[in-house]
């Protein structure tokens, strides 16, 4: 669930990524092995993988559902619309909101047409592209201790050699 036919990062693979996300986390699935993945788990993207991280949060944020808070949930819509109330700027909405949105990463915009114009037109490609270069720009991955890589090689060869496979000298 969450990976893509698509050949490319497209419509395609937006959708089938959303709808496979969606329908394993309504389903109580804890692991979601298909973010990233295009062509059948034949690709991997990291701008995808940036992508699918929205749908993932997105879809975990549906299942949780809306909590009803206080005496009923959207008990006044509309307030006192003479005097300009109604329901998003009434106490209740204003005090819940924010727990209740999904709140997007980088690579998704909420902004309005010409703040997207102005920022120079970038699609949700470009969004991912930058913030796939920005989290390889600032991670540091911290060397194995050698123990560890010494049983993570053996393990590797052993398994190898089940499968009667020689590896190469990987030292």
């Amino acid at each position: 669930m969450g990976l893509s036919d698509a050949k490319i990062v497209d419509g395609q693979a937006g959708f089938e990524t959303g709808m496979g996300a969606l329908v394993a986390a309504l389903a109580g699935s804890n692991v979601i092995s298909g973010p990233g993945m295009l062509d059948f788990e034949s690709c991997q993207s990291l701008e995808k993988l940036v992508l699918d991280n929205e749908i993932c949060g997105m879809a975990l944020r549906m299942v949780r559902g809306v909590e009803a808070r206080g005496d009923r949930l959207a008990g006044d819509l509309y307030g006192d619309i003479y005097a300009g109330d109604h329901f998003l700027t009434s106490a209740e909405t204003l005090r819940w909101f924010r727990e209740e949105v999904y709140r997007t990463g980088p690579v998704v915009d909420r902004d309005a047409y010409d703040t997207w114009v102005h920022r120079g037109k970038k699609s949700a490609w470009d969004r991912a592209c930058l913030e796939v270069a920005r989290i390889l720009s600032s991670h540091t991955v911290e060397p194995l201790p050698d123990d560890r890589l010494a049983a993570l090689m053996d393990v590797m060869k052993a398994d190898a050699r089940r499968m009667g496979i020689e590896l190469p000298p990987l030292d």
